[in-house]
């Protein structure tokens, strides 16, 4: 007879195993069935499946779902027509305010000839007086040529933009100003910056194209002469103390446009 705890050979009428100290019975059957480790057994898990799989389409991956290509298509479809909109709005507003400027810049090249010389070359009817009062309060000229579409800046009523000639006693002209009114419809002071432009840092003869650049903002007024070309910008930021600054910044350039000089004038409230 065998100890059924720990296998050693034990006699049939031993109470103790002699080697685990075991106690043992008579009844061996009984004493096998208190000593024998029972195995504990687990079901094997049942492979996951898919729902078709379930249903007897085979495999265990789940089926992606598939792409609407003509849902797609639509939204597609929709996004390049709102973008379409949206440039052909920015290109007729770019070509409202280009084409006054282009006037000008081809009208200055008949400075010192007879305006109605001029008026036959650059294709444009020039008039005695702004059809709008709000531009004759402010502005002196001999003959004007003037968009057809208006703005309302500050309550006044102004064209898009227009082209300003003055004369001088044999009706030649002395000097064509450009002048984007559409430009300060957004704001009056002009654009927002974040501190006082600094034009102490060029040269006398530094390139327009590269000056443009770093100040990047749109002339308000060009006005040509024989020998210069004056920009007048419009911008305002915020003072040390919080207040708003609004600056008239105006920047001469040869014939060649080269950077001449500058200079800058604070607009104070009162005369806003």
């Amino acid at each position: 007879m065998k100890c059924p705890k720990c296998g050693a050979a034990v006699g049939d009428h031993d109470v103790v195993c002699p080697k685990c100290g075991a106690e043992l019975f008579i009844d061996t059957a009984l004493a096998e069935k208190i000593f024998t480790k029972k195995k504990t057994e687990f079901p094997e898990p049942e492979p996951v499946q898919s729902k078709k799989a379930a249903r007897g389409g085979g495999g265990l991956a789940l089926k992606k779902p598939e792409l609407d290509m003509g849902k797609l298509r639509i939204i597609l479809i929709a996004v390049l027509s709102v973008i379409a909109v949206v440039l052909i709005v920015l290109i007729i507003i770019s070509m409202i305010g280009a084409k006054g400027e282009k006037l000008a810049r081809r009208a200055s090249d008949f400075i010192g000839a007879d305006y109605m010389v001029a008026e036959n070359k650059i294709d444009a009817k020039l008039k005695m007086e702004s059809a709008y009062k709000g531009l004759t309060a402010v502005a002196e000229y001999d003959r004007i040529a003037e968009a057809d579409d208006n703005v309302r800046v500050d309550g006044v009523t102004y064209p898009e933009w227009a082209v300003l000639f003055t004369l001088d006693d044999e009706e030649r002209i002395t000097s064509v100003r450009y002048c984007d009114f559409g430009g300060l419809k957004k704001d009056i002071r002009g654009v927002k910056k974040k501190f006082t432009v600094n034009m102490d840092k060029y040269n006398k003869g530094d390139s327009k194209s590269a000056i443009d650049k770093e100040l990047d903002m749109d002339p308000y007024s060009i006005t040509y002469t024989k020998d210069t070309m004056s920009c007048i910008y419009r911008y305002w930021y915020e003072n040390d103390s919080g207040d708003e600054q609004p600056v008239v910044l105006y920047v001469n350039y040869d014939n060649d446009s080269k950077f001449v000089n500058y200079s800058s004038v604070m607009v104070y409230h009162q005369y806003m």
